[in-house]
């Protein structure tokens, strides 16, 4: 049985492609992880970050849709821990 985590912001690198980092923001509503596969469904609200703005993104990338699951892997969570562990007012860290 999995279990529910709830909190309220989280930046997520959502696609890494050529070294293109798009940045979103998301209002978290669910996150369960699988017991088995330690992967994490987080059903979410997005948006694109400031520091990405819509009209930058390259064409390549996939936009998400207002609400959807999104996979986020514990190894996804090590990179935003890394990359931004200086920027907590931004977001909350939640590590699984």
């Amino acid at each position: 049985m999995s279990r529910q985590v709830e909190y309220e912001f989280l930046r997520i690198i959502d696609r890494i492609e050529e070294e293109n980092l798009l940045l979103i923001i998301a209002n978290i509503r669910e996150v369960r992880k699988n017991p088995i596969t330690g992967s994490l469904n987080v059903l979410s609200r997005h948006s694109h970050s400031e520091e990405y703005p819509l009209e930058n993104i390259p064409r390549h990338i996939q936009i998400l849709d207002a609400v959807e699951p999104t996979r986020i892997s514990p190894q996804e969570f090590d990179q935003l821990i890394k990359l931004y562990k200086n920027d907590i007012n931004s977001f909350l860290l939640y590590t699984p």
